[in-house]
């Protein structure tokens, strides 16, 4: 039973990447880390930086000055099935996937690995979460979750750091 498993899990896995392969290589996707390169980086907040971490960011402050602490200024992004919305200061600045020839994305599962790979292209620290519904399998005797949105924040001590990707996406 284990190596059935074992066996699902990797055919889900090939699967997901496959699904979001082509957002990552879109046009799309170049416009907006143009758009989060653009928007610049600002000194790294002291409250972005968790608890346990400050202790290796201040000594890594001391071995290169603050020239290495350096954060994006976007502050929030949502991902959902019409758009890739970034929130800068007070600018919102959406990404419609039927601006880039997609109809929506139907398929939100694909959005907490592209949430995971848009954090790899911003600086500081940032949460990854989502929200979700449940939907009846085909036999009808269990249910699973489908996402909904998911949302990108920017760490602050208010917002529990948790920089571990959404439970269900091990996809990398």
């Amino acid at each position: 039973m284990g190596l059935i498993t074992t066996i699902q899990n990797k055919t889900e896995q090939a699967r997901a990447r496959e699904r979001i392969r082509p957002l990552l290589e879109s046009r799309m996707m170049r416009d907006i880390l143009l758009e989060i390169g653009q928007r610049g980086t600002e000194k790294l907040d002291p409250q972005s930086v968790p608890l346990d971490q400050r202790p290796l960011a201040s000594k890594r402050a001391a071995e290169c000055g603050t020239a290495g602490l350096q954060q994006s200024v976007i502050r929030e992004i949502v991902l959902d099935e019409a758009a890739i919305t970034l929130f800068a200061g007070s600018d919102e600045v959406p990404f419609l996937y039927g601006d880039y020839n997609y109809e929506t994305i139907d398929d939100t599962d694909c959005l907490p690995a592209v949430a995971q790979y848009l954090v790899q292209h911003l600086l500081g620290y940032y949460n990854i979460t989502r929200t979700f519904y449940s939907v009846p399998k085909h036999n009808g005797r269990s249910v699973t979750e489908k996402t909904r949105q998911v949302f990108i924040k920017r760490h602050h001590e208010d917002t529990p750091f948790d920089p571990q990707p959404t439970k269900k996406q091990k996809l990398f």
